[in-house]
């Protein structure tokens, strides 16, 4: 709501709410690209498809940066796991420092001059511009608190199915696990990340003392009660918002 106001649009909180859900049943996609389905529907409000994909783009680089600050809450039971952090923490700023730099659109607009393909620039450039809206300090911030919030969240319901079921982590641990098992699963590029994301996740808990068939529970729990939730409930707004136009 607060990125679609920062392009001067106005919105029914509740029907946003509905459209943002909606994204949702589409979020097993490579990326979660599959959420720019908002979109669509946000064009109908008069937002651009730049100003909408901008806002996408932005919640995915926050939730990068977000999920490698929770990254290190790992380091306080294993130091040595140091490189792990590492290796998600020059991924971040190698990226974030990549596309915040106020030159590229130019750059991509000098490539695609005489280029095939030289709208597809274009529209990246433009992508690129309304994006810096939303990096500024205020809404950056902003968007990080946001973003910190709910993923620890979601990483604090793999400890509490870790308590019930057994293993012996702490709170610390198993956000920085989640953490890593996300930020792991969006590397490979998998859709969702399916199948990296539960690797790396059930390979740490045995690391932390979980059995293997613990860990495998607890991996197949989190992912229903995270993924899985957040597909269906996309779903049900998806309903909603088809009912609505009945």
């Amino acid at each position: 709501q607060r990125y679609v106001a920062a392009f001067d649009h106005a919105l029914p909180i509740r029907r946003h709410f509905l459209y943002y859900l909606a994204g949702f049943t589409l979020t097993v996609t490579p990326g979660k690209a599959g959420e720019a389905v908002r979109s669509l529907y946000l064009h109908q409000h008069g937002v651009t498809y730049a100003q909408s994909l901008a806002a996408l783009f932005v919640e995915r680089l926050l939730d990068v940066l977000a999920m490698s600050l929770l990254a290190l809450l790992i380091l306080l039971a294993r130091p040595d796991y140091a490189w792990l952090v590492a290796v998600a923490w020059i991924f971040t700023l190698g990226l974030g420092g990549l596309v915040t730099r106020p030159w590229l659109p130019g750059k991509l607009r000098g490539w695609g001059r005489n280029h095939r393909y030289g709208h597809q620039f274009e529209r990246l450039a433009r992508l690129l511009d309304a994006a810096a809206t939303l990096l500024r300090p205020g809404s950056l911030l902003f968007g990080l608190s946001l973003g910190v919030l709910s993923w620890g969240l979601e990483g604090s319901a793999l400890y509490w199915i870790a308590q019930d079921i057994g293993a012996g982590i702490n709170l610390a641990t198993g956000l920085g696990v989640y953490a890593i098992a996300v930020l792991a699963g969006a590397l490979s590029f998998l859709p969702g990340g399916l199948g990296g994301t539960e690797a790396v996740m059930g390979l740490l808990l045995v690391a932390f003392g979980a059995d293997a068939a613990s860990a495998v529970a607890i991996t197949l729990l989190c992912r229903i009660a995270t993924l899985w939730f957040a597909v269906a409930l996309g779903g049900v707004a998806v309903g909603a918002l088809g009912i609505n136009r009945l």
